[in-house]
């Protein structure tokens, strides 16, 4: 049954003749009267009776003589084609209804609550036939006439163009989509970026897929999602070590690693920037979890991490004196990261203010990173954030900027905030 077919077709009465010619003796207002012709009131009386009779086949024989008659009005057309959809409805001819529907449409008839409805009708009856060219007409259409689409009618018509491989087209409608959704206080779907994805890809925009990647794992964050913007970030930055280091960081912190490739990436990073204590975690919970083979070359790289947390809590309270009294801070964030992977996450953040507020330190954004970090180990997120907000500020690399916005996008959902929605 067509949706709403009820509510927005009405039949209209023909006055019979004699009716008709008793009106026209009435000064009665003409404005809204049907204008029928002269031939069609002649004609349509046995048609009018039949429907109300039921009787179906009378109806669609005489409604077909009826069509045949010359200088038809729009009114005469408006109540054929309503007798003949009452009549298709009423026998089950949906392929004939669809067709009286397009005729409707194409006429000029229908209201716009008739164009939302007949549009949406036709767009799944055509669906239902493979006929991509009409479903995308009619569905084009509809999300035209409708006064304020919803995300999943804007979606849709970004999966029909994609289905088209349109995918132009199919990027802008499934972003209108997550626009749509943010207007309206709501989350949009992970499918949606999920088939955004796909489509950057298959359009070469390596920008666009990245930041629709960071917007999905803000939203919905799972390991495969990092594991892209791990790969990407590792190419875009020539495996930067103090950005790699940094987003490894949070992945593990979020949602894990997914690869034996992954957690030995990230402890080689972290050894060799001097936070063995971060590469001892990554060993062990890929060990645990069973990512990463109990092999010997794992365990090697297990023990050089062991020696150096062991090493390093044994030097770090005299570094710390030493950096204290130095009057530049690059020296109080390098113990900073020290406290930071010994676990120590207080004394880290101390640290890192301490040499922050003192100057004199090269990488002021990769400082706020680590400040952050500890932070959010602390549940101080508001903190946090202000931290990651500095580091991006701070920083000339897009890439340290993106990598912050994820940590800082990560402390507002631990923090039960709406930054992930």
């Amino acid at each position: 049954m067509v949706a709403g077919f009820a509510a927005v077709l009405a039949l209209a009465a023909v006055p019979p003749a004699a009716e008709a010619a008793k009106k026209k003796e009435e000064p009665v207002a003409q404005e809204n009267q049907p204008n029928f012709s002269k031939e069609f009131r002649k004609k349509a009386g046995p048609v009018q009776q039949a429907v109300t009779d039921q009787k179906w086949p009378e109806v669609m024989a005489g409604v077909a003589e009826l069509e045949a008659l010359p200088d038809l009005t729009d009114d005469d057309w408006r109540l054929i084609l309503n007798w003949r959809l009452v009549a298709q409805q009423a026998t089950g001819d949906t392929d004939g209804l669809m067709k009286t529907l397009e005729v409707w449409l194409a006429r000029g008839y229908a209201t716009p609550e008739q164009k939302v409805q007949f549009n949406q009708n036709l767009a799944a009856y055509y669906s239902k036939k493979d006929d991509d060219a009409k479903t995308m007409l009619h569905y084009k259409a509809f999300i035209d006439a409708k006064p304020d689409p919803d995300p999943q009618d804007l979606a849709t018509l970004g999966r029909l163009y994609l289905q088209q491989n349109d995918n132009v087209q199919g990027i802008e409608w499934l972003n209108k989509a997550i626009a749509k959704a943010g207007e309206r206080g709501e989350k949009a779907d992970e499918l949606y970026y999920q088939l955004l994805d796909r489509a950057y890809v298959e359009t070469k925009d390596a920008e666009g897929r990245l930041s629709n990647l960071e917007e999905l794992t803000k939203r919905y964050p799972k390991a495969d999602y990092y594991s892209r913007i791990l790969s990407i970030y590792g190419q875009g930055s020539k495996n930067d070590r103090v950005l790699m280091l940094n987003a490894y960081r949070l992945a593990l912190r979020d949602t894990g690693l997914t690869t034996v490739g992954e957690h030995l990436a990230y402890a080689d990073h972290a050894l060799v920037v001097g936070s063995p204590g971060e590469a001892l975690r990554a060993m062990e919970k890929g060990m645990t979890t069973g990512v990463v083979p109990k092999a010997a070359s794992n365990q090697e790289i297990l023990q050089e991490a062991k020696v150096a947390v062991a090493r390093d809590r044994k030097d770090l309270p005299r570094d710390s004196q030493t950096a204290a009294k130095d009057p530049k801070g690059e020296l109080d964030v390098k113990v900073g990261l020290g406290f930071y992977s010994l676990g120590e996450w207080d004394k880290a953040v101390e640290s890192v203010r301490r040499g922050l507020s003192k100057g004199s330190v090269k990488r002021v954004d990769d400082a706020n990173l680590l400040l952050g970090s500890a932070l959010v180990e602390l549940g101080r997120f508001d903190e946090a954030k202000q931290a990651f907000t500095a580091a991006a500020a701070a920083s000339t690399d897009p890439y340290v900027r993106r990598v912050a916005g994820l940590w800082s996008a990560f402390a507002d959902r631990k923090a039960g905030g709406a930054g992930g929605g």
